[in-house]
């Protein structure tokens, strides 16, 4: 068993099956806590933003979390995690910007104070790290399957279609052709 054939196997998909809900409870924790936020009165681009793409991170998860558990899953989130690989990056850059460094004291936030804004934090570099082992993952599937695919040779005798009776379906070469009757 090679490298390669590790890819086809179980223990991939059950990765990234749990890698899919790491990143689905992050989520699911970001909403909450961004929310708590926007309850209290913060309402700025800067609160809205990290938790819209909570949100449809939490809705594509939460249909596609099991996905990869079917044996012909070969990596096909591939370029939706790319792409929430970049929203991501981008929230986790503003919420380092906003809470990195002791500067969440700058920005009051309710009851609670800095504690709620570094989970911020801890949850987007969580769901981050493993969007990108996800992209990794399923990027060596789908490349493995591609190319599992493309070295296939085809059996001539499993395409011809299925003749009833005892007589072949063509006549052998070099044989009179019969009359019509």
């Amino acid at each position: 068993m090679g490298l390669g054939d590790f890819f086809t196997g179980r223990i991939p998909r059950w990765l990234v099956t749990l890698s899919n809900f790491v990143i689905f409870a992050s989520s699911a924790i970001l909403v909450g806590t961004i929310s708590y936020f926007v309850r209290w009165g913060y309402r700025g681009t800067w609160w809205i933003y990290p938790l819209v793409i909570a949100v449809v991170t939490l809705f594509i998860y939460l249909i596609t979390m099991f996905l990869p558990i079917l044996k012909r899953y070969r990596g096909y989130m591939l370029p939706v995690n790319f792409i929430l690989s970049y929203l991501w990056v981008t929230a986790l850059i503003f919420a380092a910007q906003r809470f990195a460094g002791g500067r969440c004291v700058f920005y009051p936030v309710p009851r609670r104070g800095c504690s709620v804004a570094h989970a911020i934090l801890t949850f987007w570099i969580i769901g981050f790290v493993f969007l990108i082992f996800n992209i990794i993952m399923e990027a060596l599937m789908w490349a493995h399957h591609w190319r599992e695919s493309r070295h296939t040779v085809h059996d001539a005798e499993k395409s011809q279609p299925l003749t009833s009776g005892a007589a072949p379906a063509t006549a052998p070469v070099g044989a009179p052709p019969t009359a019509a009757a």
